[in-house]
């Protein structure tokens, strides 16, 4: 299978993935197996479908790169919380379903757990409006488990007054980043989807949003939970917010937690929590993963996280990912074909030739030169591209 942006899809490419709906990513528009025509492309451009997996000859072995199941679960826990939390609910009544949301994820968990030798890195194919703190959350979860199966023995030495089995289960952290943002629900609308900057630590009123949705939860939930909710937003140099201890210079003036005091769910949902943030552009596209990661390794933003923790995070989160269709700097498209964990920003490619797949032309696999290329051996060649994205100057 193979990736390609919406402006590139033709009648007669045939979908190896289905294709769900941004704006109601539990609802299914297309299925695997369909096979597009003007009618249905038109359509998927009205609703803002920026990317879609057709099938391609040669790259069957990419077909593992996505788990269907870990979609679908993911899709599942999504309706549940669009279902629960509506705009006319009474938010200081919500009765919120908490033992729903810890059998899903520790479903989805499961999962995760049993793919991790073949499905380890974070690739994201729930897409939506970048205000959608729901999409967010379950975005943030999935990902900061993801980290955390990385991180078992770092896991078991933060937490020592557990059993090692119990110090690994990633559960709680996980429900705690799904409702992470619900304190959101009490701002104005037009301050949730607010993106904090490095520059800009946000309005205090915005600020609020982790207290309150720690009042939301409180009493109702496992306490490393309710920590999720209330601290995600410190960081490790203690920069970050609420303020949750005293200051010993000023007894009056309660500070923010730093390093190790901030429990280590926390400190993996502060760094998916943010890198999930920076995927978003001011006008609300979603960038390549490269452009958030870039942003995250200057100075400014890495001294937020926990050092090791981060080190966990770019193992997970490639700045490209198999399946990927990129444009090289020599006009050639490619499909990403394997990581290079030693040079993230040159791994191998693959040239590809849409044609192969437009208007059911069955070409000869021979007909063009598929030989995989190794752009960390060739330093004449990289990419340029992704997604009609211009790359060239995250490359890193």
């Amino acid at each position: 299978m193979l990736k390609v942006h919406i402006e590139q899809a033709r009648p007669g490419m045939v979908l190896a993935r289905a294709v769900n709906n941004p704006k109601k990513p539990d609802h299914v528009l297309l299925k695997s197996g369909f096979t597009l025509d003007n009618e249905q492309i038109k359509r998927l451009n009205q609703l803002r479908v920026f990317s879609l997996w057709i099938r391609y000859p040669s790259l069957d072995f990419l077909d593992d790169v996505l788990d269907p199941q870990i979609i679908d679960q993911q899709q599942e826990i999504y309706t549940s919380l669009k279902e629960q939390f509506t705009e006319t609910q009474d938010l200081a009544l919500a009765n919120i379903e908490y033992s729903q949301y810890v059998k899903q994820t520790t479903d989805l968990f499961l999962r995760i757990l049993s793919t991790r030798n073949k499905q380890s890195i974070f690739i994201n194919e729930l897409h939506g409006a970048s205000d959608d703190i729901f999409l967010h959350g379950i975005t943030v979860a999935y990902l900061a488990m993801l980290i955390g199966i990385r991180l078992e023995s770092y896991l078991i030495h933060e937490r020592p007054k557990l059993p090692a089995q119990l110090a690994y289960n990633l559960t709680q952290m996980g429900v705690g980043c799904l409702l992470h943002d619900i304190g959101k629900l009490a701002l104005p609308e037009e301050m949730r989807s607010f993106r904090l900057t490095a520059q800009d630590r946000g309005d205090p009123l915005w600020q609020k949003h982790t207290e309150a949705g720690f009042e939301m939860i409180q009493g109702g939930i496992d306490p490393s939970t309710a920590q999720v909710i209330l601290n995600h937003h410190q960081h490790f140099d203690g920069s970050g917010f609420p303020p949750r201890k005293e200051n010993p210079l000023l007894a009056s003036a309660p500070i923010p937690l730093k390093g190790k005091e901030i429990h280590i769910f926390c400190r993996i949902a502060s760094l998916a929590d943010r890198f999930d943030g920076f995927r978003y552009l001011p006008d609300g596209r979603k960038a390549p993963s490269i452009v958030a990661l870039a942003r995250l390794k200057k100075p400014g933003y890495k001294k937020w996280f926990d050092p090791i923790i981060f080190d966990a995070f770019l193992e997970t989160v490639p700045p490209f990912t198999p399946g990927e269709q990129v444009l090289l700097n020599n006009g050639q498209l490619a499909v990403i074909t394997e990581l290079n964990l030693k040079h993230p920003c040159h791994p191998t490619v693959r040239p590809i030739d849409l044609s192969l797949v437009q208007n059911q032309k069955t070409k000869k696999n021979n007909e063009i030169d598929e030989k995989d290329i190794n752009l960390s051996q060739r330093a004449d060649l990289y990419i340029t591209q992704i997604d009609g994205f211009d790359v060239t100057d995250y490359l890193y």
